[in-house]
């Protein structure tokens, strides 16, 4: 799941700031390139727990399997790599899911809350970084995402496909080639109206 999903599952327990960026906090600090060897406040705590128990469950449930299944088959049969197909199953519906579950208003409403809450805070007494990463990358994405058309962008599958080359272009092994844009775009637009549909059981597999 990505980082706005975890907002909505956090916002569904607590709309607490710290507690729903907590939970967003693992994707945050991997977007930023940085390494949070722990973290020193009680509720950003219990974000990033929720955060790694709703991924064991997203990552298990049916409706998020079955998407992956159907890219890995459709897109090698199209002629993109395996690694690939893979990874667009995997990312694209994240995203995808981002963009369906983006008119939940009480979830962003509790997103834009979070992020305002960590632009204010000198986050650095908070997080702990290893080596010498600091939290400062962590509050240019932050600007970055406050300003960008996200997470509302992600309901259009050919914004979905811009983004999700430009994050498998930083692994070579994962990258997409010219020739792969129109199927994994036809795959993107096909997945689009499945998430629409299944979310409400997404949802309501990761609450058990």
């Amino acid at each position: 799941m990505n980082f706005f999903g975890h907002a909505t599952v956090a916002c569904m327990h607590s709309d607490e700031p710290r507690f729903v960026l907590g939970a967003m906090l693992p994707d945050l600090t991997s977007m930023a390139a940085i390494r949070v060897q722990r973290v020193g406040d009680e509720q950003l705590a219990r974000g990033l727990d929720l955060h790694h128990a709703t991924d064991r469950a997203f990552h298990a449930c049916a409706p998020f399997l079955t998407l992956c299944e159907s890219a890995l088959l459709e897109l090698e049969r199209a002629g993109v790599s395996r690694a690939a197909a893979r990874a667009v199953g995997h990312v694209g519906s994240e995203l995808l899911l981002d963009g369906v579950l983006s008119s939940e208003r009480a979830a962003r409403a509790a997103y834009d809350r979070a992020l305002e809450f960590a632009l204010e805070r000198r986050l650095e007494r908070e997080l702990h970084c290893r080596g010498d990463a600091d939290a400062d990358a962590l509050r240019i994405l932050l600007r970055r995402l406050r300003g960008a058309p996200i997470p509302e962008g992600y309901r259009d599958p050919d914004f979905v496909y811009e983004r999700l080359d430009a994050i498998l272009a930083r692994r070579p092994r994962l990258s997409l080639r010219p020739q792969d844009r129109e199927p994994v775009r036809g795959w993107l637009r096909a997945a689009a109206p499945l998430l629409e549909r299944d979310a409400p059981a997404i949802l309501e597999l990761i609450m058990r």
